[in-house]
């Protein structure tokens, strides 16, 4: 099945599993639907790309399935494109589905009757509240408006995602950071690049560097991880070359180092989402293409700076943004320049800190 024509909302007493080959950000997003899903039903959910699949770990509504395979991709290598499915073609009649090894014995053992892929599409700020993001877009396609009406939708939708990492991989993650961060020190990430979009990124790495020797300048307490692996300067490592040699996937070694974070700097990627998500982290968003209003639940805890692109595309000015209530609003900077300078970012962090 596919996320329209309402079959996935009627389902019931059925054992459903999700194939989700979407990016981290919109794993940790599932996190916010997942607690609305109708509890008749049993559900799995699985990709190719293990790093993503161990985002949801340990959560108590939907079973995670490894395929064996790490990086992120969609099958073809392992010879099932896409499980051997064709999404036009998830109209409801049976399919038969391809699970290579190890895939298909975890899903024989979770023995689903339903397959659910959806290309959870963009709203880019159509949707109008309730339904303001692609998250609860999402859930207003794969849920029945009967339970939908069960809930506070004026209120933060709380994520299932168990954002604790196993107890080994936090003490194996937390030797390692205690090279570069020793008891005393301070720990922030910098996240300038994303995967998907190269208009959203922080510029050319100059601004972040600008960022951190300025942070550093406040304290020399400071350590910065790059989660784009790039030379940030004095007191600053990359992701990859701390933690390249622990054997875990990703999502869940970064639930490890977010038990550690400080201060998290980022824009709209897989680790803004998880750190937004999971609360307690000063954060401080940095939209240049894009507006939070379409992603993201509200977090205290966070500052998005909006560059002018987004006003002058009138992004703000789209229903997610205009009919939300103010128990969902962002604290958001908009900017009168298209990029985000260094010093606006460090005043930030610092009303957080």
């Amino acid at each position: 099945m596919r996320e329209d024509r309402g079959r996935f909302a009627a389902l019931r007493n059925r054992r459903v599993l999700i194939y989700w080959p979407h990016g981290l950000g919109d794993w940790i997003h599932l996190g916010a639907v997942a607690p609305l899903l109708e509890p008749s039903n049993a559900y799995a959910i699985t990709r190719f790309g293990d790093d993503y699949v161990s985002a949801m770990e340990g959560n108590p509504i939907v079973q995670t399935l490894f395929s064996g395979v790490r990086a992120p991709g969609d099958g073809a290598a392992q010879g099932a494109l896409h499980l051997g499915l064709e999404l036009r073609r998830c109209n409801g009649a049976p399919r038969r589905v391809e699970f290579p090894a190890p895939l298909g014995a975890a899903v024989a053992h979770f023995a689903p009757d339903v397959l659910l892929w959806t290309d959870y599409p963009e709203t880019e700020g159509r949707t109008a509240y309730p339904f303001h993001t692609k998250a609860r877009n999402l859930a207003r396609l794969i849920v029945s408006p009967g339970r939908l009406a069960n809930y506070d939708l004026a209120a933060p939708l709380p994520n299932a995602i168990d954002f604790a990492a196993p107890p080994e991989t936090q003490r194996r993650l937390d030797d390692r950071l205690e090279r570069f961060a020793p008891p005393g020190t301070r720990l922030g990430v910098v996240s300038r690049r994303g995967l998907t979009a190269a208009r959203k990124n922080w510029d050319d790495g100059t601004q972040a560097r600008a960022f951190v020797a300025a942070m550093r300048r406040d304290s020399s307490a400071w350590r910065f991880i790059s989660m784009d692996d790039e030379d940030l300067g004095e007191g600053a490592t990359g992701f990859q070359a701390l933690f390249g040699e622990l054997d875990e996937p990703f999502a869940r070694l970064y639930k490890a180092l977010a038990r550690r974070i400080d201060l998290f700097v980022g824009i709209p990627a897989g680790p803004l989402h998880f750190t937004m998500a999971r609360g307690g982290i000063p954060t401080v968003g940095l939209w240049i293409a894009h507006h939070p209003d379409w992603y993201d639940e509200p977090n205290p805890d966070a500052i998005q700076i909006i560059g002018r692109y987004v006003r002058d595309r009138r992004f703000d000015r789209r229903p997610a943004t205009m009919t939300k209530p103010p128990s969902l609003q962002h604290r958001s900077l908009y900017l009168e320049t298209p990029t985000i300078d260094a010093s606006v970012v460090v005043e930030a962090a610092r009303s957080l800190l």
